[in-house]
């Protein structure tokens, strides 16, 4: 939950290993030790979704964890971060939006060896909103005391063998009922697709057809709805932004419009009661939603400019619980 400069300080002083999310001048008034951090200044708390720059959210690593290691990823060290995560655990994967590893783990995770045999979660670090463009996401190694705009930052932790992680998402988009989408290139911005087996330019289309830009395009992966959210559409230049890549030959639809982001949530939250060791949710979920004051269930968490459930999700709620094994 949200805790005071001073609180966090104590928490490393005494040993704790620790996954913290805030701005980056609370950041960086705190000592070396077992943490490792991403800046946003959006978060869920027990009260309700809140904007602090004032307070550092704070997850700490279950007590039951036998071993915690952090680690800094460049964009050619990456494709290594599964092969280095223990056998029985999880990793925490926090990455500066827009950076260079931000693009490389999105687009070429599904290629990483051993990649979705392991727990991997995590989010994309950002800034305040009316600040987009003029300041830069910060990730933060504890162990090492250094920040970076450029690399990832990951916490992996070992469990005992009595218990193991589990990885949930929660999606509240399904496809709608519009002819389907595909790309010949995948990328983070688009020109040209075929709608409907017919050649088209994407951006004309929304326009045209009145598409609402707050609605992502979805498709299945493997047997889960994913979505790709829009960041911009420019009619004039036929362009079209996304905050996640699209992929070539995957088969996209646009989402049906929700008419009530909070009991949606609600109503497909995972019923078993557990605690989660880290959940996360978007930034568009907050703003398009109005989640501030709001709940999504018991869920806390950073509110994030990207979430990683192995791979890069948009406009998703993820959660990671720790069981017993058997």
């Amino acid at each position: 939950m949200l805790n005071s400069v001073a609180v966090v300080q104590g928490k490393i002083a005494a040993g704790k290993s620790l996954l913290l999310a805030g701005e980056e001048s609370l950041l960086r008034q705190l000592p070396k030790g077992r943490w490792i951090a991403g800046t946003i200044p959006y978060f869920m708390d027990m009260s309700g979704g809140v904007h602090s720059d004032s307070q550092i959210f704070v997850n700490e690593i279950p007590a039951c964890a036998s071993a915690v290691d952090i680690r800094e990823y460049t964009t050619a060290t990456l494709p290594s971060i599964c092969l280095e995560a223990p056998e029985n655990g999880f990793s925490i994967v926090i990455i500066p939006a827009g950076s260079p590893a931000h693009i490389a783990y999105a687009q070429d995770f599904p290629r990483y060896e051993e990649a979705f045999l392991k727990p991997v979660v995590g989010w994309i670090a950002g800034v305040n909103v009316a600040e987009i463009g003029t300041r830069q996401a910060k990730v933060f190694t504890g162990a090492s005391g250094r920040d970076s705009a450029q690399h990832a930052v990951v916490m992996h932790v070992a469990l005992p063998r009595r218990k193991h992680a589990e990885i949930d998402i929660v999606n509240v988009f399904q496809p709608g009922p519009g002819g389907p989408i595909t790309f010949a290139t995948s990328g983070f911005n688009v020109r040209e697709c075929r709608i409907n087996e017919k050649s088209a330019n994407l951006a004309r289309y929304m326009t045209d057809s009145q598409i609402d830009s707050r609605l992502p395009l979805t498709a299945n992966y493997n047997g889960s709805i994913v979505n790709v959210s829009i960041q911009s559409v420019d009619e004039k230049a036929g362009v079209v932004n996304f905050y996640a890549p699209v992929f070539a030959g995957m088969e996209y639809r646009f989402a049906k419009p929700v008419a009530d982001y909070v009991a949606a949530f609600n109503s497909a939250l995972p019923a078993d009661g557990l605690a989660a060791a880290f959940s996360c949710n978007c930034i568009l979920n907050y703003l398009y939603a109005g989640l501030e004051g709001k709940r999504t269930g018991n869920l806390t968490g950073p509110i994030t400019f990207g979430e990683i459930a192995h791979q890069l999700l948009n406009q998703t709620l993820v959660r990671l619980v720790i069981r017993d094994a058997g």
